[in-house]
């Protein structure tokens, strides 16, 4: 985890900002927040209560895809024991369940609880990288995500 404050704080110095957009109402956007004790979380952390974004991005949404996806199982295998150079997967997860144990936040419409997520870096009018969470559990490493941002600023 601190390595990656160390390659945030490098994106700053960088000048790139950082923007997370999430499903859910502004109101429980601040409650998680506050919950999951996010520094400042209220100037860069922006919920969607629509899925504008998400449907303008096109990302993968529906049953099939989070829950039935040979990715799927694939995935969690990885975080529980490890892949990819990964020592610390089973952490990382316990680490973020343990925060949920108080917190239940249901998305404003049924179908954003199928909803898959992604990790994209603009430039300009440009999207020099998209990954696209191909479903449940296959997120992109928060490092993975700098290192592209990093590498698209560093080719300026």
């Amino acid at each position: 985890m601190q390595y990656n404050r160390i390659r945030q704080s490098r994106l700053l110095a960088n000048g790139i900002s950082l923007t997370v957009v999430s499903i859910g109402v502004p109101e429980k956007g601040a409650m998680l927040i506050e919950h999951l004790e996010v520094t400042d979380g209220e100037d860069w952390i922006f919920c969607d209560p629509e899925n504008i974004l998400y449907d303008a991005l096109q990302l993968n949404s529906g049953v099939e895809t989070t829950f039935f996806s040979i990715e799927t199982p694939f995935a969690f295998k990885d975080r529980i024991f490890g892949s990819n150079g990964r020592k610390d997967g089973m952490k990382d997860l316990l680490d973020v369940l343990g925060k949920w144990t108080d917190a239940i936040f249901i998305p404003p419409k049924q179908e954003q609880a199928f909803q898959q997520g992604g990790a994209f870096v603009f430039k300009g009018a440009e999207t020099p990288f998209a990954y696209y969470d191909a479903s449940a559990g296959t997120h992109l490493e928060v490092s993975k995500a700098i290192d592209e941002a990093l590498n698209v600023a560093n080719k300026q």
